[in-house]
């Protein structure tokens, strides 16, 4: 038996770096979400903590009880997105690969480099919804700045009005998942204040596709809101859970009047810009204006949709698609306006144009998988739930709302305009999905609790 005295000297890099690589995914976790819009590529920042972290944990021995099982399967649909990203670039043999060819999947695979600290370290739950909240309130700010100081018709922030108001829907949702967290009077406070200020941002940014996805992002945030543990009904074995929320009336109502008083603000945009709806869309099927914006997308997603039937298979790539499309207007048979776009204004039919069916299947990967997982999560943090209280079973539960709510929202907006086109969009899905997966890795439950939140089978 070999003596002490003998023994390795102990390695404090090991700790040290633990407790860095720890506190560096604390801070990146509030920081992600809290200056995704509230700073000039504020949504950079995070990110880049969360590289580092991950980069700081590389080498570093994953605790046993935690599987990384979600996170490989997510890393494995991104790692294929990315493939497709530079293929649709560059298919196209004639033309020669530049640099910018890389930009796009090179973001989805630094974002890779994350996920050693997040199967590592768990990302503290309270840090990013807490970093949801003050997102929340700097998008409120800078909206309210924008349109009435200066003046703007449109909110956007320091990125497009588009993303700008479908991240700030976002942020109103994931606060509003949030509010389990929120322990006392002021806390409760902030919170209603968040979600009101990041609704107000979408709105006033005009993004009417984030409003089409708002109702369903509702109806998962109210379905969200915790369940009390109810005593057990007549006949049953153990207790039930009820779908009261824990909110107090007097709270809803309050948010219900400041949502009121900020949407008065706003009523004259919000009625116009819906009723050109209408307007737009009998335009151009009655009398073929695409000089719209509604009839410009209708005119776009009709092009893709043709020439994603003409090469289904891999599509014509982004230099293809783009040659094809100047020849088809110049032949007549496409408006003029879609020249002014490099994209089809949809993320499905987009893809289907410049990819075809292997680029349309691993977008279906890219948002099936982690909305998959958040599912799969759910139930079992709700059987696991159903046993009485669990904080590990209730921290599941929100992480996993938070996710499915992205997953959804992201979906939505993909249906009128091409989100992913945008670094904020991009950096925000992926590394939110990984915060949200990260959390859920490390809410183990033993494999013997049948129907818990585990991790291994997550």
């Amino acid at each position: 038996m070999p003596s002490a005295l003998n023994a390795p000297p102990a390695n404090p890099a090991g700790p040290l770096r633990g407790r860095f690589g720890r506190t560096l995914l604390a801070v990146a976790a509030f920081a992600l979400p809290a200056l995704s819009l509230g700073a000039p590529s504020g949504y950079s920042w995070g990110a880049l903590l969360l590289v580092m972290a991950g980069l700081s944990a590389w080498g570093l021995a994953r605790p046993s009880q935690t599987s990384c099982r979600a996170l490989a399967a997510f890393a494995v649909a991104t790692g294929i997105m990315a493939v497709v990203w530079f293929l649709r670039h560059d298919f196209d043999a004639a033309h020669p690969w530049q640099p910018a060819a890389f930009e796009h999947a090179a973001k989805y695979l630094v974002a890779l480099l994350a996920i050693p600290a997040l199967c590592r370290f768990a990302p503290p739950l309270p840090s990013i919804l807490w970093g949801c909240w003050v997102g929340a309130w700097l998008a409120g700010g800078i909206a309210a700045w924008q349109v009435f100081v200066l003046g703007l018709p449109r909110a956007h922030g320091f990125t497009n009005a588009i993303p700008f108001g479908n991240i700030a829907l976002l942020l109103a949702a994931w606060s509003a998942i949030g509010w389990p967290l929120a322990r006392s009077r002021a806390q409760r406070l902030a919170l209603v204040l968040a979600v009101a200020m990041g609704m107000f941002a979408s709105l006033a940014s005009g993004s009417r596709g984030g409003w089409v996805i708002a109702p369903a992002l509702l109806a998962i945030v109210w379905l969200t809101q915790p369940k009390r543990a109810a005593g057990p009904e007549p006949g049953a074995a153990q207790p039930t859970l009820s779908w009261r929320t824990t909110a107090r009336p007097r709270t809803l109502a309050g948010l219900a009047l400041i949502l009121g008083l900020l949407l008065s603000t706003q009523w004259a945009q919000i009625t116009t810009r819906l009723g050109e709806i209408d307007q737009e869309v009998a335009a151009y099927f009655e009398r073929g204006e695409a000089d719209t914006s509604i009839g410009q997308r209708l005119a776009h997603w009709q092009l893709a949709w043709q020439l994603g039937l003409e090469k289904p298979w891999l599509g014509w790539g982004k230099a293809g698609y783009e040659a094809e499309k100047n020849r088809r207007v110049a032949a007549g048979d496409a408006p003029t306006i879609l020249l002014d776009f490099g994209n089809a204004h949809h993320e499905w039919l987009d893809l289907w144009a410049k990819g075809g069916l292997v680029g349309v299947a691993a977008l279906a990967a890219f948002y099936g998988v982690p909305g998959w997982l958040y599912w799969r999560a759910r139930r079992r943090a709700a059987a696991q739930l159903r046993n009485g209280p669990d904080p590990r079973g209730t921290v599941c539960w929100l992480a996993a709302s938070c996710g499915l709510v992205t997953v959804v929202g992201f979906l939505g907006f993909g249906l009128t305009h091409k989100l992913l086109t945008y670094n904020a969009s991009n950096i925000v899905y992926l590394f939110m999905n990984l915060l949200w997966l990260g959390v859920i890795a490390h809410t183990a439950t033993p494999r013997r609790i049948e129907g818990g939140c585990r991790q291994d089978t997550i």
